[in-house]
């Protein structure tokens, strides 16, 4: 029919307007890959005409709404109200609040004494408006290519700015549903710490009301590893368990049909209100009440076309929602079990079917998964058959069932508590156990653009060859081609790359050889701690090597080290040491003499004697060869150990260019090796100075006898060191030497390629 028009065909070019809207214009002509479907609807000429009308409206609406990020300026006073996911942590109050002119701004409140922050603590944030005094503030730069970046994180939250408040002008109490809701979820959330067991409190917290803050690292780690994360929030699977538990209640207890799915469409977008409004909450709901209206007869459409219009309407609403993962993911998945549905249909066995749904879900999120997160859990096909129906048939009722019972009948949910737990605490053993076990993940880094869109393209073959019934081995070919020229990708480089990361103020150096023969890792950053904890240390640290180190390595696909290099015991180059062997294999460790006596060396022990990794004590003389590169160590001497002067000196020299690494190395240790080496012709060479360009190091006779070609200072922005100490800085100025930080420049990889060598900063 000329008059019939599909909704999904109108509503593509929405999404394809958000990214063109934020990005390059040229995104748009992606829009043309809609031309053949419109070439088979040939009697349909209303859909192309929507479609190019809804390209354009929606590119203009959305370019109208990008915020324009704030650059640090004057003091100014602003009004605003905290959403949900503020949260106290240390002496900081922080999280995304909304000002009295609807802008969104990333806010920060520190509190001046503790009496303050237990005042806080005691109250309901968001159901407050406060008005406060302060500045916005540069946004801190990202680490490396992997690594958080703040102004995404702002872009993809729809945000102005960070906004820094000095202290409160005043604070009033908002009024309306919208903060009803939210503090009905805030006495909800207070109401499970109070009466749940502390071990269920995280569980019943993301499965009740979306809330999964209180979730520790590791346990996320775990999660990640076996690829079950989405059972803790609350999804499609989980809105439509409630919705059929709820519907079949109140069929049960004599209600109509029509009257019960009327007041499911009431109470739904409630409920996701409640459960705090994630994309995921709100794309079920949204969904499961089309379903309710095209099954009671007052609307009709297709499902595909349901799931298209409820995504359009939030880019056109929020339209940096698209940026988000979780948005991504969670439409994804909804779109590619719908258009599956001929592929699920001809399977007979529930199994069958429930290995496809995690099959082909997993498919067809891969592409994105890798984008964000550089890995992809291969456990997780076998593994979700377990845990999906254990979650949705056991955990998910049973939470609602004590939720309720702690509230109704306190006596008997203690009872069932008592049966429970300890069942619930065996799985999260067994849970434990499976995530430890090796080869899980597959990690091949962020796909380069044309690898990425090889990617995509074969996902669309393997669908479309499996659903017209084709040899099944013959199309996951599709898949299998791409994810090989992925995984080898890196071992086709012939280049040395080593990267200085920005860890702040410590050292982590990453070396990787041509073609991905070896990868050695030096130092791993840290943080140096003073005094004991007090009411301003934040809850969870900052760890440098889960935060930093860690995504750069599975961001450039390295899944293992060769050699970790610990060049010395201080905090600020192992304390990330323990989060890195924790995530990635590590075939051996290299330490200076005697510093495993140390205090900081402790859990790195501890880590590699349970993963078994081998700890050698590396002195001068030891050397290796691999290819072309030979790896000397020059320093130090055996004996005791003396601290900064103790450091493994690393001499890595190719056929052009050659490294020094020093880690901390001091004035005595810079003199041993100008006397030792005097003779020695050190070349075309590039010079990690020693302890961040400390005054006790690079020694201006050092620096002479070196006389690098470039020199690599390591050490964070605004430290409380005073590093680079200028007299260090004017020994380089007087001998007419190049110096590049990482403090100024990020991260900084030296890409050496024959006899020339590029350079390649973050920022």
């Amino acid at each position: 029919m000329i008059g019939e028009i599909r909704p999904i065909y109108v509503c593509i070019p929405v999404a394809v307007s958000a990214f063109a809207a934020y990005g390059p214009v040229q995104i748009l002509l992606l829009n043309l890959l809609l031309f053949p479907v419109f070439l088979r609807r040939k009697k349909d000429l209303l859909t192309p005409l929507f479609a190019l009308t809804a390209t354009f409206f929606s590119y203009f609406l959305i370019s109208m709404q990008i915020p324009e990020l704030k650059q640090a300026g004057t003091p100014i006073t602003i009004t605003l109200t905290w959403t949900d996911q503020v949260k106290i942590d240390g002496g900081v109050l922080k999280g995304f609040a909304k000002t009295n002119s609807n802008e969104i701004v990333y806010s920060k409140l520190k509190f001046t004494n503790e009496k303050q922050k237990r005042q806080f603590e005691d109250i309901h944030i968001p159901s407050y408006q406060f008005t406060l005094s302060g500045a916005f503030q540069d946004l801190p730069p990202a680490a490396h290519d992997y690594s958080f970046n703040m102004e995404n994180y702002l872009k993809a939250n729809g945000a102005i700015g960070m906004f820094e408040a000095e202290q409160i002008a005043n604070y009033k109490k908002n009024t309306g549903i919208q903060t009803v809701l939210s503090e009905h979820r805030w006495r909800v959330k207070q109401h499970i710490k109070d009466n749940f067991p502390e071990s269920l409190v995280v569980e019943a917290e993301s499965l009740l009301i979306g809330d999964r803050s209180g979730m520790d690292e590791e346990l996320a780690a775990s999660y990640r590893t076996l690829g079950i994360t989405h059972l803790f929030a609350i999804s499609g699977l989980h809105v439509g368990l409630l919705t059929f538990l709820f519907r079949a209640l109140l069929i049960r207890l004599s209600l109509r049909k029509e009257t019960v799915d009327t007041l499911l469409v009431i109470l739904l977008p409630l409920y996701a209100v409640i459960a705090g409004g994630a994309p995921s909450v709100w794309r079920a709901v949204s969904v499961t009440v089309l379903i309710l209206l095209t099954a009671s007869g007052r609307f009709r459409m297709r499902m595909d076309d349901a799931l298209a219009v409820s995504a359009a309407c939030f880019i056109l609403l929020q339209p940096w929602v698209a940026f988000q993962p979780g948005f991504q993911l969670s439409y994804l998945a909804a779109f590619s079990l719908v258009y599956s549905t001929k592929i699920l249909s001809r399977q007979k066995s529930g199994l069958a079917i429930s290995f496809l749904v995690t099959m082909i879900t997993q498919l067809a999120l891969y592409p994105v998964i890798l984008y964000h997160f550089y890995e992809l859990s291969l456990s997780s096909f076998v593994v979700n058959l377990l845990y999906v129906p254990i979650y949705s048939v056991i955990i998910l009722p049973i939470n609602i069932l004590l939720l309720l019972l702690t509230y109704l009948s306190p006596s008997i949910a203690a009872i069932i508590f008592f049966i429970y737990e300890p069942l619930r605490n065996w799985l999260g053993l067994f849970t434990e156990f499976l995530s430890s076990l090796p080869y899980q993940m597959w990690v091949p880094g962020k796909p380069p653009a044309v690898l990425a869109a090889l990617i995509v393209m074969g996902v669309f073959l393997f669908f479309i060859s499996f659903e017209r019934g084709k040899n099944p081995f013959r199309s996951f070919c599709f898949i299998l081609v791409p994810a090989v020229v992925l995984h080898i990708y890196p071992y086709l480089d012939p280049s040395l790359k080593v990267t200085f990361l920005d860890v702040g103020q410590g050292d982590a150096i990453v070396i990787e050889l041509p073609h991905r023969q070896k990868v050695y890792v030096i130092d791993t950053g840290g943080n140096v701690n003073f005094g004991e904890p007090n009411w301003r240390t934040p809850e969870k640290e900052f760890e440098v090597g889960r935060k930093i180190v860690v995504p750069f390595l599975k961001g450039r696909g390295i899944n293992k080290i060769d050699k970790l290099i610990l060049s010395h015991a201080d905090s600020d180059h192992i304390e990330g040491a323990d989060e890195v062997l924790e995530e990635i294999s590590v075939k051996e460790i290299h330490i200076s003499p005697n510093s495993e006596k140390e205090l900081t060396m402790e859990e790195v022990l501890h880590i590699a004697i349970e993963k078994k990794i081998p700890i050698f004590a590396m002195n001068e003389g030891y050397h290796w060869q691999e290819g072309p590169t030979v790896f000397s160590y020059i320093a130090p001497q055996k004996g005791l150990y003396k601290g900064n002067d103790s450091s493994l000196v690393l001499l890595m020299e190719t056929s052009g260019l050659s490294f020094l690494f020093t880690g901390d190395l001091e004035f005595e240790g810079e003199k041993r090796i100008v006397r030792e080496y005097e003779h020695k012709n050190w070349g075309q060479l590039i010079l990690k100075a020693g302890h961040h360009g400390s005054r006790t190091s690079s020694s201006d006779a050092f620096i002479k006898t070196l006389h690098p070609e470039l020199t690599i200072l390591s050490y964070g922005r605004n430290n409380r060191y005073g590093h680079p100490h200028p007299e260090v800085l004017a020994t380089f100025e007087q001998n007419n030497l190049q110096t590049i930080s990482t403090a100024d420049y990020g991260s900084i990889t030296i890409t050496v390629r024959k006899d020339r060598y590029s350079i390649q900063t973050s920022r």
